[in-house]
């Protein structure tokens, strides 16, 4: 079994090349010494809130509708047909505004202090709702049941309802500026 001795010579003859200079301000913030220059960028989130969320009333959700071709509806086994059926989406768009702190920590032999700086960001956000067919009103066959909407405004409906629950859990985190 062979053993690795080279990490831990490297950082003892770095830490008497800094005592040697007479360097007393030595932080160890890593076990980890390796002098290639190169440099790890970090960041941290300090402050996060959304903007410009949509009023609930102010929601218009995209219907679709489709023919599809159903066997015993609601149960009863001799009404197989054609039903005309519909679904609903919506997509809500926000900003999101994030504070963070972002860390460049270069990796030098001469121990370097790491660069902080604070910035300012507003990120586009997306949300897409679907309507849940599982709260249609009308459904296809016995033992594995199909639910499905049989009108436009029930798919809205329900769509809009997802949406509005979501936007009244968001108000906490809604930016007060």
């Amino acid at each position: 079994m062979k053993t690795k001795i080279i990490p831990v010579i490297l950082v003892l003859v770095g830490c008497m090349i800094c005592f040697a200079q007479g360097n007393g301000n030595t932080t160890i913030i890593h076990g980890v010494s390796s002098a290639d220059g190169k440099s790890d960028v970090s960041e941290r989130i300090l402050e996060e809130c959304l903007q410009s969320l949509p009023k609930s009333g102010d929601l218009s959700p995209v219907v679709s509708s489709g023919s599809s071709f159903l066997k015993e509806i609601n149960g009863d086994p001799s009404r197989n047909e054609q039903v005309q059926t519909f679904n609903a989406s919506l997509d809500i768009n926000y900003m999101l505004y994030q504070k963070v702190l972002v860390i460049v920590a270069t990796n030098t032999v001469q121990g370097q202090e790491p660069v902080m700086k604070v910035m300012e960001k507003n990120l586009r956000q997306s949300k897409r709702f679907e309507s849940n067919s599982s709260n249609g009103d009308i459904y296809a066959g016995r033992s594995h049941r199909q639910y499905y909407f049989s009108s436009a405004d029930a798919a809205r409906n329900d769509v809009i309802k997802q949406a509005s629950a979501w936007l009244r859990q968001q108000a906490s985190v809604a930016c007060s500026k």
